[in-house]
């Protein structure tokens, strides 16, 4: 605001001159006119490279607050993710030590369950150990009741022939 205030109270034309080319020819100087003339053009050129020099730096300014505002957003971002960070480094001592109990708890755990297991793996071998022998006794006898049987039939065909012809 201040820069614009001051460029709007600058005159258009140069100050130390008069006020226009032709009123300089007027006051009836020819040489000091062809100087003046000149002098005037260049603080004219002169005048007009400050205020463009003026008008660059401005943009220039502009430019640079809004990357200063951009930062600043980018800042202020970086302060809330280190807030984040911190709530989650306060928190984290807390799953830690859960995390610890679990694995314990787990350890634990699974000495049992291997304990369980062998007892189980145990059991069951002398199970099928008892259940193989009934099994072939069982099997024994059968066989033997059959061998029985059929010798019982056969001694009773041949102790009676008699039968045996009238059952065919």
């Amino acid at each position: 605001m201040k820069r614009e205030d001051a460029r709007n109270a600058s005159p258009s034309r140069p100050w130390p001159l008069t006020s226009s080319p032709a009123e300089e020819t007027a006051a009836g100087e020819d040489a000091g006119d062809d100087d003046r003339l000149l002098l005037w053009e260049q603080t004219r050129q002169e005048f007009l490279s400050f205020e463009n020099e003026i008008a660059f730096n401005e943009a220039i300014i502009e430019e640079r607050e809004k990357h200063i505002k951009e930062i600043h957003y980018d800042v202020q971002q970086i302060h809330e993710i280190y807030q984040d960070l911190a709530v989650l480094l306060h928190d984290q001592p807390i799953s830690i030590d859960n995390i610890d109990k679990h694995i314990e708890e787990s350890a634990a755990s699974t000495g049992r369950a291997k304990e369980q297991l062998y007892k189980a793996s145990k059991c069951s071998r002398s199970r099928s150990f008892w259940v193989c022998w009934v099994s072939i006794i069982l099997a024994l006898v059968l066989v033997i009741l059959l061998l029985v049987f059929i010798l019982h039939r056969l001694l009773a065909r041949h102790d009676n022939p008699a039968q045996s012809l009238v059952r065919q």
